[in-house]
C-alpha cells in the first residue's frame, strides 16, 4: 500500500471519527431537549393536580368551618385560596407558548375564581346565619363549579399526557438513533483500524499507536456491548410484568363476565315464577281477590317486571362484553314493531298518569334486522323515558329512510345537561349518583341499548336539555 493511501486512510478514520463526534453531540442535543419536553409536561400536569387539590382543601376547611363555626377550620381554608393563585402563575409561565392550552386555562381560572367565590360567600354567611350558610353549600353551585373545573383540568391533562407520550417516542427514538450512531461510527472506525494496522505492520510506532487504539475502542465497544445488555435486559423484564398484568386484568374480566352470566340465569326463573304466579291470582285464578289485593298484586306484577327487565339488561351486557351476542336477522314490519314495543309498556305510563302516543307509518314498510334486539332497545328507551317523566306524555314515532329506518322516543322529563349527555351511555353511570336517588335502576339499559344498536349496524343519539325533556334517536340498516 503506497503512502498516499496510507494518508488517505487514516484522514478517512479521522473524518468519520470527527462526523461521530458531530453526529453523537447533535444526538445529545435533541435528547437532553426531549427530556426537557418531557419534565415541562410533567410539570403541567402536577400543576393541574396541584390547583385541583388546593380548590378541595379551601373547600374542606370552608365546609368544617360552615358545619361547625369553628375558626380553626379558616386556616387550610385560606391556605388553599392562596396555592391556589401560587399555581395558576406557574401554569401560566408553563403554557405560555400554547395559546390552546393558555384558552384552557383561562377557562380553569374562571372556574376557580368562581368557586373561591362561592367558598367566600358560603363563609360570609356563616358568620351571620349558619342555617343559609348550609342552604348555600347545599345548592349544587360549589359542586357544579367544581365539576366543570375537572372537566377542563381533565382535558388540559389528558392533551399534556399525550404530549408526553409523543415525546417519550421522539426520546426513544433519538436514544435508539444514538446507539446507532455510535454502534456505526465504532465498527467504522474499527474497520478503518484494522486496516491500517496492516498496511503499516512493518512501522513499529505505528503499529504500537495502532494497538493502543484498537485497545481502547475495543474496551470502549465491550462497555457499550454492556450498557446494551442492561437495557436489553431492563426492557424484556418490563414487557413481562406488563403482558402478566395484561393476563390478570383478562382473567378478572373474564370472571366477572361470567359471573353475571350465571347470576342473571339464576335470578331470572324464580322472577318469571313470581310474575307468573301473580298474574294468575291477579286474574283469580286461584280464588277470589279484593281490589286492595288487585292493587297489591299489581305493584308485586310491576316490581317483578322490572327485576326482569335489570335481569336481561344484565345478560345482555354480559353477552356483548363476552362477545357472544348473536344477531339473527330477518325481515321486520316497521309498524308492527313499533306498535309492539309501545303495547309493552303502556300499563307502565297508563299507571303512571302519563300519556303514550305510537306514531307508526301507513304505508308498508319493511327492514332486515334482528326484531329481538330492536324491541329490546325500544323497550329500554321507552321504559327510560317513563321513569324520569312525572307529568306529560312519552311519544315514540318510527319512519322509514332511504337507506335506514328510524325510531324517535320523546319525552317531556326532566332532561340531561349537556356535559352529560355522552356519560349517560356509559355502563353503570347515571346522573344522580346517591344511594338515595328517586329513580331505580343500574345504570346499563342506554348503555345496553347503544351497544344493541352499534351490533346491528346502527346507532344511538340523544338530544336534550335541562326542564324540557329528552329525544333519543335509535336507527338501523334497511
Amino acid at each position: 500500500m503506497t503512502v498516499r493511501q496510507k494518508i488517505a486512510i487514516a484522514l478517512a478514520s479521522a473524518v468519520l471519527t470527527l462526523l461521530v463526534g458531530v453526529a453523537a453531540l447533535a444526538v445529545v442535543i435533541r435528547l437532553r431537549s426531549a427530556i426537557s419536553a418531557v419534565d415541562h409536561t410533567n410539570a403541567v400536569i402536577r400543576n393541574l393536580e396541584n390547583v385541583l387539590g388546593a380548590i378541595v382543601d379551601a373547600e374542606t376547611g370552608q365546609r368544617g368551618y360552615v358545619i361547625t363555626g369553628d375558626s380553626s377550620y379558616l386556616g387550610p381554608y385560606h391556605d388553599g385560596r392562596i396555592a391556589v393563585d401560587s399555581y395558576f402563575v406557574a401554569l401560566r409561565q408553563l403554557v405560555a407558548d400554547d395559546p390552546h392550552q393558555r384558552a384552557r386555562l383561562d377557562t380553569l381560572q374562571d372556574l376557580a375564581n368562581a368557586k373561591v367565590r362561592e367558598l367566600d360567600r358560603s363563609v360570609e354567611l356563616r358568620a351571620v346565619d349558619a342555617a343559609a350558610a348550609l342552604a348555600h353549600v347545599r345548592s349544587g353551585v360549589g359542586k357544579a363549579l367544581m365539576d366543570s373545573a375537572r372537566v377542563v383540568a381533565n382535558h388540559m391533562t389528558d392533551t399534556e399526557r399525550r404530549r408526553l407520550a409523543e415525546r417519550d417516542r421522539a426520546r426513544l427514538r433519538i436514544r435508539d438513533l444514538a446507539l446507532g450512531v455510535i454502534i456505526g461510527g465504532t465498527l467504522g472506525a474499527f474497520l478503518l483500524a484494522f486496516v491500517t494496522n496492516r498496511s503499516i505492520r512493518s512501522d513499529v510506532i505505528s503499529q504500537q499507536r495502532t494497538r493502543e487504539q484498537l485497545e481502547l475502542q475495543a474496551q470502549q465497544l465491550e462497555e457499550q456491548q454492556v450498557a446494551m445488555e442492561e437495557t436489553l435486559e431492563q426492557l424484556r423484564e418490563t414487557t413481562t410484568e406488563a403482558e402478566e398484568a395484561r393476563d390478570a386484568a383478562d382473567v378478572a374480566n373474564r370472571a366477572k363476565t361470567d359471573f353475571l352470566a350465571v347470576m342473571s340465569h339464576e335470578l331470572r326463573t324464580p322472577l318469571n315464577a313470581i310474575v307468573g304466579y301473580t298474574e294468575l291470582l291477579h286474574d283469580g285464578v286461584a280464588g277470589p281477590v279484593s281490589d286492595v289485593q288487585r292493587e297489591q298484586l299489581a305493584r308485586v306484577q310491576l316490581s317483578a317486571r322490572h327485576l326482569v327487565e335489570l335481569v336481561d339488561d344484565i345478560l345482555s351486557f354480559s353477552r356483548l362484553e363476552s362477545g357472544t351476542e348473536n344477531v339473527r336477522t330477518m325481515p321486520i314490519d316497521l309498524a308492527e314493531v313499533t306498535q309492539e314495543a309501545g303495547a309493552l309498556v303502556e300499563p307502565v305510563a297508563a299507571a303512571k298518569g302519563l300519556t303514550l302516543t305510537i306514531d307508526s307509518p301507513n304505508e308498508p314498510a319493511r327492514f332486515t334486522s334482528d326484531p329481538a334486539k330492536v324491541r329490546q332497545v325500544l323497550v329500554n328507551l321507552l321504559s327510560n323515558a317513563i321513569k324520569f317523566t312525572d307529568e306529560g306524555g312519552i311519544r315514540l314515532a318510527s319512519r322509514a329512510e332511504d337507506a335506514c329506518v328510524v325510531f324517535e322516543v320523546t319525552d317531556t322529563g326532566i332532561g340531561i345537561a349537556p356535559e352529560h349527555q355522552e356519560q349517560v351511555f356509559e355502563t353503570f353511570w347515571q346522573v344522580d349518583q346517591t344511594a338515595t336517588r328517586k329513580r331505580g335502576g343500574a345504570g346499563l339499559g342506554l348503555s345496553v341499548s347503544r351497544r344493541l344498536a352499534r351490533a346491528l349496524g346502527g346507532d344511538l343519539s340523544v338530544e336534550s336539555a335541562i326542564g324540557k325533556g329528552s329525544r333519543f334517536r335509535f336507527w338501523v340498516p334497511r
